[in-house]
């Protein structure tokens, strides 16, 4: 299901407060019951995909689980689309069972679910992958989740029969292969010890075959409708159920999940005289805020990271000095700005942050990249690092799940080169050629990172905004797509929620803005996100 995000609403009057914290998820007479931290995991099926709200399979089983009086559910992962304020899960649209595998080297340990729905297989066999390898994949994904999660209640949904194919090429021979290989997983599965069992999905009437006696059950070759989101979420329950029955779990009461991004971005401008100001865009409510200045004149560059409930705003001042002011979102305080002691005069800066740390990089003015980080639980910052490189004049980053901080600069022929820190393995590697084979020569670039996927985006000699995404668990960049503009100077990102906001700024100093929706694959155009005012550069974030 193709879905277009909705351009913001105008420009609110100005004020320089900050946005209210989120506020807590209320309680209900359920969750006096044990709740059951349910994760539905898979593709764009366990996502919603093709359902009018997006709530997929989990609204209709909500409302079967309501239907009894021994439990409720808890549904957790990292993403949330749907109509109830319980809607949590870690359906990723177009993931193969290789790309669920690397993910749940994190999913599972921060969400600790009790019980796991799986539905997956889907992309790999619509691709043309063999189902008996695919069927594979899926047991060694099934193993993992028991290893990081034993005891845990695992039950597989097999791959609607009747599913056509995103081409209606007839899916039917590959799908019945790779869900028999799963259903004779359960009875090895069991005799392990393990809490595991396999259901067969429903036949749904495809669009292409529905009449009047049978409404189509599936919005398009391979997703369910609202009807047959319904009939898989019937299949699911009858084994939930049974499992609970079983005492294969009991439930507890409701824990909090782990913090996840506010769904407003914090957008910071230099305006051509060199003020600062700091503008908000409430993505739920589809408003922003007016524009509030710093109070400063003669900046340069800016760039921001959010840690926490802290938007953490750096600047080169007229001196090329580097400068601080932190915003906590919780409080409603500034610290008000403060140099960075001996931070390298620069010409260009960049920060990314991995939970409390903040990875700052500034280019000299000697054209060669400079490193600190700043650790804020812990109150300090080391020391700054050169890391060479020659006549690099912009600068991006952006750090992936897997603690890796990917930087991105232009060189003196505008080239855009990457040099990588792993934080993880405690290591820096070399510059190298960024982004798809062939490269892109540019004016201007930007990074975001959605999980362990860069987004990378560039203001080419043309004036028009590329987009690369760099698939780092797969090794795998695609194509620079040509996303337009005519004539854009600067560019800026931030992604929260598996989309991707990029805001850019024209030849005239007006800010524009497409954001990039990763789970219905949809781009929206170039609009404007915060009525007038001119920049010369850009920054932006999310804070939780």
């Amino acid at each position: 299901m193709k879905r277009r995000i909705a351009v913001l609403a105008a420009l609110a009057a100005a004020s320089t407060a900050l946005l209210p914290a989120v506020a807590p998820r209320p309680a209900s007479a359920a969750t006096q019951l044990p709740a059951v931290r349910v994760m539905p995991l898979g593709d764009s099926i366990s996502y919603g995909e093709g359902s009018s709200a997006l709530g997929g399979y989990r609204q209709p089983l909500r409302e079967l689980v309501a239907g009894q009086s021994r439990y409720t559910v808890d549904f957790v992962g990292s993403l949330a689309h749907g109509p109830t304020a319980d809607s949590e899960h870690e359906g990723h649209a177009g993931y193969t069972v290789g790309q669920v595998r690397s993910g749940v080297e994190r999913w599972i340990p921060a969400a600790a679910p009790d019980v796991v729905l799986l539905h997956i297989g889907l992309n790999d066999l619509n691709q043309g992958a063999d189902p008996d390898r695919t069927a594979d994949q899926t047991r060694d994904l099934v193993d993992r989740i028991f290893a990081l999660r034993p005891g845990a209640t695992v039950i597989v949904q097999g791959l609607v029969p009747s599913t056509p194919g995103w081409n209606y090429q007839d899916l039917s021979q590959p799908i019945a292969r790779y869900n028999q290989r799963l259903k004779d997983l359960e009875a090895a599965q069991q005799q392990s010890g393990r809490h595991f069992r396999y259901v067969d999905a429903p036949a749904l009437t495809p669009a292409n075959r529905a009449d009047a006696g049978h409404p189509a059950q599936m919005a398009d070759g391979l997703h369910p409708n609202d009807r047959g989101y319904t009939e898989l979420a019937r299949a699911f329950f009858i084994p939930l159920d049974q499992a609970r029955t079983a005492g294969w779990f009991t439930g507890g009461p409701v824990r909090p999940g782990p913090p996840r991004p506010k769904n407003t971005v914090h957008l910071q401008r230099v305006a051509p005289e060199g003020a600062l100001a700091n503008a908000e865009g409430d993505y739920t409510a589809g408003s922003w805020s007016g524009w509030g200045e710093f109070g400063v004149t003669g900046m340069k560059e800016v760039t921001s990271a959010g840690t926490g409930s802290v938007n953490r705003v750096f600047a080169v001042g007229g001196d090329s000095q580097v400068y601080e002011n932190d915003g906590d979102y919780a409080t409603g305080k500034w610290s008000g700005w403060f140099q960075l002691k001996d931070a390298p005069q620069a010409k260009a800066v960049s920060a990314s942050s991995d939970g409390n740390t903040v990875h700052l990089v500034v280019v000299g003015t000697d054209g060669q990249l400079y490193n600190a980080d700043g650790d804020y639980s812990a109150g300090k910052w080391n020391g700054w690092t050169g890391h060479g490189g020659t006549g690099l004049k912009r600068v991006t980053s952006a750090t992936t799940a897997d603690h890796v901080n990917h930087i991105f600069a232009t060189d003196a022929n505008d080239r855009i080169v990457e040099l990588d820190a792993d934080y993880a393995a405690g290591r820096w590697g070399s510059w190298k050629a960024a982004g798809p084979d062939g490269g892109l020569q540019a004016v201007d670039v930007t990074a975001s990172a959605s999980d362990n996927t860069v987004h990378l985006g560039a203001v080419g000699h043309d004036g028009n905004w590329y987009n690369a995404d760099g698939d780092f668990d797969r090794g795998f960049w695609n194509g620079w797509w040509n996303g337009g503009g005519g004539d854009l100077r600067r560019i800026a990102s931030a992604a929260a929620n598996n989309v991707n906001h990029v805001f850019a700024v024209k030849s005239d100093g007006s800010v524009i803005e497409r954001d990039g929706d990763y789970n219905s694959h949809a781009w929206s155009g170039w609009a404007t996100p915060a009525g007038g005012g001119v920049a010369m550069s850009l920054a932006a974030d999310f804070t939780y």
